[in-house]
């Protein structure tokens, strides 16, 4: 897909802040409004853009969060295998993929003990196809994020009254919502909207409006796990080195970033990440091969798959300046 300079920018003021009005982004892109706002039009199909919310699991009481990898040696029928993640109201998202695994889900409980109840009865029900499920422990994202649908906003734990949940709802299917259309759904006054809208921003439930992705622009997106069975002293000194690849590789402006997820992991993985290529032999040799030789010496592991379709939620892109947007946490 060719994308102009005019639809980069829009893409990226999106990703920033999916509320951003016309006027902005025409005066960034130095057009009229009127031409954005064909463009973005253009663009929403082009792409199948979604207008939602980047919201902190942590701050909507969902404290246990996971990734689990999933491999199965006899194939389950793809359609009961969606039906059954559509149930489970703890998954967020599940991706369908091809290669070293055949579903990545993410999973989150508001404590340990109902987590555990739920990946036992998850792992039961998927056991006649001799599956194998790697769990590890999601504590933040270094770069990305992960949308949720509204029947996890509508079961959280998290203390709002009934109308906070409901503006976090109707913001979650479409950031772009005016306050008057707002509003009138809620039948409620402007100014009451705005101080909730205030309201949920402040207390960091809501950390951005942004846009979800559909229709990728580029063909081939990898998922990788990642481990170290060693640490040498050197460790760190590598990590770095991987982060400022990471952190350069989108040195012009893209229609998305190169590297969309990044989290670091606890448990059966010690990290997970997705990136978009145009083919294979790309994708590999600008992740899991350039980590192989960068990790030499520290038994280095990893677990790699072509990602086909989310079977449950999207696929969250991002287009922003990953320099300012990555969090590093370094080792003391």
């Amino acid at each position: 897909m060719y994308f102009s300079v005019r639809e980069k920018i829009i893409l990226r003021e999106l990703s920033n802040n999916a509320r951003v009005s016309l006027s902005t982004i025409a005066k960034k892109a130095k057009c009229s409004h009127v031409t954005i706002s064909k463009t973005m039009n253009k663009l929403k199909e082009k792409l199948d853009i979604k207008f939602t919310l980047e919201i902190d699991p942590i701050k909507l009481g969902l404290f246990q969060n996971h990734i689990l990898m999933i491999k199965f040696k006899d194939k389950p029928d793809i359609k009961w295998l969606e039906s059954v993640l559509k149930d489970q109201k703890e998954v967020i998202s599940a991706y369908l993929t091809q290669g070293q695994f055949d579903l990545i889900v993410f999973a989150a409980a508001s404590d340990p003990v109902k987590y555990v109840l739920w990946e036992f009865v998850l792992t039961q029900k998927l056991s006649s196809y001799n599956v194998l499920v790697k769990s590890s422990d999601l504590p933040y994202f270094s770069f990305g994020y992960l949308t949720f649908d509204n029947i996890t906003i509508e079961e959280s734990k998290i203390k709002l009254d009934s109308d906070d949940k409901l503006l976090l709802q109707l913001l979650n299917e479409n950031s772009r919502l005016s306050y008057s259309e707002l509003a009138k759904r809620m039948k409620s006054g402007e100014s009451t909207i705005r101080y909730k809208l205030f309201t949920l921003v402040k207390s960091g439930i809501i950390k951005r409006f942004t846009i979800a992705v559909q229709k990728p622009p580029k063909p081939y997106t990898i998922g990788f796990f990642e481990n170290w069975t060693s640490y040498t002293e050197k460790f760190e000194e590598k990590a770095n080195l991987e982060r400022k690849i990471t952190l350069s590789i989108d040195e012009q402006l893209p229609v998305l970033n190169t590297f969309q997820m990044s989290i670091p992991l606890s448990g059966s993985f010690g990290n997970f990440t997705i990136a978009l290529f145009d083919t294979e032999k790309e994708a590999l040799e600008n992740t899991v091969d350039k980590r192989k030789n960068i990790y030499r010496n520290e038994g280095y592991e990893e677990r790699h798959a072509r990602i086909i379709r989310p079977l449950k939620g999207c696929l969250p892109f991002r287009n922003l300046d990953i320099m300012e947007n990555y969090n590093v946490v370094k080792w003391e």
